[in-house]
Formats: structure tokens, C-alpha cells, sequence
């Protein structure tokens, strides 16, 4: 379980986030995105200054709405840190719509991107990410078919 952090505060923009960085799951977007009970208006945020903090997956890309296995990835990350405390690993990266950049720690330690990749609920994003141990993972889910990989063709971005 996580020592108490920064659930519920603001961070100003003279504020460094917190490395990692410890909040209540407050929204699931999608697969790939949720939003946390923490304020943020920092170096970064862009238009989302002094709402929510959205995190954007690091490594992953999950399917987009309308698409198979949208819902699935969706409720499978609901089903596993919505309303839960969750530790946020980021380089105080953000992207073109104020989202953090990072991998997402459950309290039990398992690294939600990567469990969405060897689920077949994700792809290694691979336009963004050389990480090797996504791509092992990926490979894996591919030659077992499961997920997104029961279908063919997968095009979410690689």
C-alpha cells in the first residue's frame, strides 16, 4: 500500500510533481488515459491548468472509441484502479494536451501499461517508445493471439 501523497491537493506551477507520484484515480477516459484528484497548473498542463491531472499511458496505445476491444480496455482499467490510490512513474513529460506522461503502478506493484500490453488490450506505441519490454511483451501477446491480436489487422498507431 502507498504512504499518504498528494491526494486531493494543488500543485502550483513553482511545484515540481512528486517522483513518483502517489493520487487517487478520480475518471477513466480510456485505455489509455485516467484522471487524477490532483490539481495541477505547472509547466505543462496547457489547457488543462487547474483541472485534474490526466495521465497518458507511457509505452501503450489501447483502442479508440468505436473500435473492438475499446470498451474492454476501457473497463479492465476501471476495474483495477478506479477510486484506488495508484503511484504515476513520469519524467514530468506532458503531451499536446496537458496529459502527464508515465506508467501507472498498482498498490500491489503490477505496472498497469504493461499488463494491458501482455493482455492484448494494448500495443507497445512504438512511434513513442523503444522500450525492449514492451515490445517482448507485445511479441507475446501477438503469437498467442489474444486481445486485439484475435483480429485481424491491428492498426492503433504502432
Amino acid at each position: 500500500m502507498f504512504a499518504s501523497g498528494s491526494c486531493g491537493q494543488s500543485i502550483s506551477s513553482t511545484s515540481r510533481l512528486p517522483q513518483p507520484l502517489i493520487a487517487e484515480v478520480i475518471a477513466i477516459q480510456d485505455g489509455d488515459t485516467i484522471e487524477l484528484k490532483l490539481l495541477y497548473t505547472g509547466k505543462g498542463a496547457g489547457q488543462r491548468t487547474g483541472k485534474p491531472l490526466r495521465i497518458r499511458f507511457l509505452h501503450i496505445n489501447c483502442p479508440e472509441r468505436g473500435k473492438p476491444y475499446y470498451k474492454v480496455a476501457k473497463q479492465y482499467v476501471s476495474d483495477r484502479c478506479f477510486r484506488q490510490k495508484v503511484e504515476i512513474r513520469h519524467e514530468n513529460k506532458f503531451d499536446r494536451y496537458g496529459r502527464l506522461l508515465g506508467e501507472v503502478v498498482l498498490s500491489n506493484g503490477e505496472v498497469l501499461n504493461k499488463t494491458l500490453v501482455q493482455k492484448g488490450l494494448a500495443v507497445h506505441f512504438k512511434k513513442y517508445s523503444s522500450d525492449k519490454n514492451y515490445d517482448r511483451l507485445e511479441q507475446k501477446a501477438q503469437s498467442q493471439k489474444i486481445g486485439i491480436w484475435s483480429l485481424e489487422p491491428v492498426n492503433l498507431g504502432k
